[in-house]
């Protein structure tokens, strides 16, 4: 029988990269292909199945060891792994909490876990930083279908196919053979090609093994494929011309469920937990990248102070952001506490320190290596429990941070609050002070961002205006940032679904199933990719009116509102309660009953006003809505949008801003921009819909949740508050502009 040739062969892929003795792959790497680096990092990252543009088919992005040729700042490196690890432990616990009986190989693959003792553990040895540069391509599935006859043809390998090569004659007329572009996909992350055959536990060797032919003993199928669901596709025996429906078990699932039910008081199971679901390769539910960003800082403080140990300086550090009274212990009750356990010794030898330290400092002397023997004998009575740190003034913030190990980091207002502290000093303050004019408030303009700053009259008018406009907006300061550092990075998939539980839909109910967090595939050199893109782009902070937040919330009856002597950001970390890594409590109608509490509020107002001013700097700068970020920091009131990319920065808010500054504002409180064309259908479901202020999920904070029209404009309450709750009253609304 003479033998044709495919697209992949007649690439050279095959014959290049095959070995005709074994049928093993070769040592060489696989073809590659040039991305965008934000498309190789999520869109076409390893384990996606992708159609090549050169007309070979379809194929599976595989990963390619591209080293950064200098390391990483360690504050990233770190910060990246602690992303992850929180990452892991979310999922986990969300899919636990759904699905209390999965085993832990269910919800997290190898690397995320310790098999010995459970624990979710990240071990940078097992990752590698990778450049997201070049990724390679291999043609998956090797299944083929006669468009004629509608016969399959299958390969174990690509060598296979090399070898074997497709029949140019089928059945006794010209061959017409095209990959199946349907495979199957399963909640553990796994895909296989949609075959006939299935898999089937053995008792007697206690492992799957796969069913490969027709009970006539026959392993020639056809797919009957002509109708519209996957439902009424069937395979026939060309044999027999028996037919079975589109069915596979998830053979890792099968032998794990089978080997536990074996065991005394074991779990039956359903096969709906088996099966595999036929998914298009197109179909967004066959690869969810999982990743993450935040803003770079230079100094490595906030990563320090986040470490268990650091809880004292935490909560120091919290007092100086937010001006909590805070008490130090006085020299008498650390000079009582020590002497009481037999070391005065040591408070001897650190008066007589400081005392020397004093001295040279005052004479202008270096006196750093004493200031180090000081410190050092104080944390040691610290360390050892002898004295308290200090106590601040806010018991509700001291247990915050004291039990703040299992909050969704991104939404963690401690943490972001440090951050944006750390944020405003070093891309803020010092950009403004510099020579080179990094951060600019646009109400005091430099020449590139307003042509006639030099001009008294002509500037005095600008302020009036913006100042007017940004009065009405709510908005007490704004500062277009040149250049700001921002870090994303993909670290995983998941199939089926983006989020750690997918309902699985049988007759009259939902079955809740986990879904696996899977790593991306190893590599040559035995570590698990890490894609990282670091930008240097503008991006426009705002910091809302606190006082007029203040009053917004007192007016739409926040039932937890703080009383006049504290201040709102001090309430805000005082009455938090973590919103879960995906916001389950904020999603749909089943969880209504939420109550407006001061935290969700403020959180939807900055989410839903960081929206509505990603679309007006879309509309106003030519940039794509999905290439605009956010970064939201909601115990200071405040958020930042940038420009997301890797290609050179041309200055598109700049020039925006010296072109339409005005239109830009004013676009913002538009009535007509707070429309949505899906008008009352949008109102009823929470007031946020594709039609009007949501983004792309790559661009969103948070998943398109906790987000509202009606905060902005006023209108019915979101779906997932109680049952009769009144409308709200929007921060737009006149009645705030005093």
């Amino acid at each position: 029988m003479a033998f044709g040739t495919t697209k992949f062969e007649r690439s050279g892929y095959g014959r290049n990269r095959t070995s005709d003795n074994d049928g093993e792959e070769g040592k060489a790497e696989p073809p590659k292909m040039l991305r965008s680096r934000s498309q190789i990092a999520t869109a076409y990252a390893p384990g996606v199945l992708m159609t090549w543009e050169g007309g070979k088919g379809i194929c599976k992005a595989v990963p390619i060891p591209r080293e950064f040729p200098t390391a990483l700042p360690a504050n990233v490196t770190q910060t990246i792994f602690e992303g992850m690890k929180e990452f892991a432990q979310s999922w986990r616990q969300r899919a636990l909490d759904a699905c209390p009986d999965a085993p832990e190989e269910f919800v997290l693959d190898d690397p995320f876990y310790d098999h010995r003792t459970g624990d979710v553990t990240i071990d940078p040895t097992r990752f590698m930083m990778n450049q997201p540069t070049v990724v390679g391509y291999v043609p998956y599935p090797l299944l083929y279908q006669c468009g004629v006859c509608l016969t399959l043809r299958e390969f174990k390998s690509v060598a296979d196919q090399a070898k074997r090569g497709l029949p140019q004659k089928c059945n006794g007329h010209d061959a017409r053979w095209s990959q199946v572009d349907v495979v199957y996909a399963h909640w553990y992350g796994t895909i296989e090609p949609l075959n006939p055959f299935n898999y089937t536990f053995d008792d007697k060797i206690q492992d799957v093994k796969p069913i490969q032919n027709c009970t006539c003993g026959w392993t020639q199928f056809k797919l009957k494929n002509k109708p519209p669901v996957f439902s009424e596709w069937r395979f026939q025996c060309e044999e027999c011309e028996t037919t079975r429906e589109l069915k596979k078990a998830e053979p890792n699932v099968l032998r794990k469920l089978k080997l536990d039910s074996a065991k005394p008081g074991g779990r039956k199971f359903e096969w709906i937990e088996v099966d595999m679901l036929p998914v298009s390769y197109r179909a967004s539910s066959a690869f969810y990248p999982q990743r993450a960003s935040f803003i770079e800082l230079r100094e490595a403080t906030v990563v320090e102070l986040m470490a268990p140990g650091r809880q004292e300086d935490l909560i120091k550090r919290l007092a100086e952001i937010h001006s909590i009274p805070y008490r130090e212990p006085s020299d008498a009750e650390i000079e009582a506490a020590v002497t009481a356990v037999g070391r005065s010794n040591e408070w001897d030898d650190f008066v007589a320190f400081r005392k020397l330290y004093l001295r040279r400092q005052a004479q202008g002397q270096d006196a750093a290596g004493l200031k180090s023997d000081m410190d050092k004998i104080r944390e040691s009575w610290f360390v050892d429990g002898l004295v308290s740190r200090g106590e601040l003034s806010s018991p509700a913030i001291d247990a915050a941070v004291r039990s703040r190990g299992a909050w969704a980091r991104k939404f963690d207002p401690i943490r972001l609050t440090v951050e944006h502290a750390a944020f405003v000093e070093e891309h803020i303050d010092a950009g403004m002070q510099g020579p080179r004019h990094t951060a600019v408030d646009v109400v005091n303009p430099d020449l590139p961002l307003f042509e006639n700053a030099g001009v008294a009259a002509e500037l005095e008018r600008y302020r009036k205006d913006v100042q007017n406009v940004l009065r009405l907006t709510g908005v007490g300061k704004m500062v277009l940032v040149r250049g700001l550092p921002i870090c994303e990075y993909s670290f995983g998939f998941s199939r089926v679904s983006s989020t750690p539980v997918y309902h699985r839909e049988t007759p009259n109910r939902k079955v809740a199933m986990p879904v696996r967090l899977v790593a991306f595939d190893e590599m040559k050199n035995h570590q698990r990719p890490i894609y990282v893109t670091q930008q240097k782009n503008e991006a426009l902070y705002v910091k809302l009116d606190e006082e007029r937040v203040m009053r917004w919330l007192k007016r739409n009856d926040v039932i937890d509102m703080p009383p006049d002597d504290v201040g709102l950001s001090q309430a805000y970390l005082e009455r938090y309660q973590d919103f879960g890594q995906f916001l389950d409590d904020y999603k749909d109608k089943e969880r209504q009953g939420m109550p407006r509490t001061l935290a969700s509020f403020v959180y939807m107002l900055l989410h839903s006003l960081s929206h509505q001013l990603i679309h007006s700097l879309a509309d106003a700068s030519g940039l794509d809505r999905d290439g605009i970020g956010e970064y939201i920091f909601p115990a200071d009131f405040a958020f930042t949008i940038y420009r997301k990319g890797m290609t050179p920065d041309l200055g598109n808010i700049s020039a925006m801003w010296r072109n339409h500054a005005m239109d830009f504002l004013r676009r913002s409180i538009d009535p007509r921009m707070l429309r949505c064309g899906s008008g009352s259908l949008c109102d009823s479901r929470g007031g946020a819909c594709p039609a009007c202020i949501m983004v792309g999920e790559v661009s969103c904070a948070a998943s398109n949740l906790l987000l509202s029209r009606s905060v902005l404009k006023g209108g019915p309450a979101p779906e997932w508050e109680l049952a009769n709750s009144p409308d709200i009253v929007g921060y737009f609304e006149p009645e705030f502009n005093a």
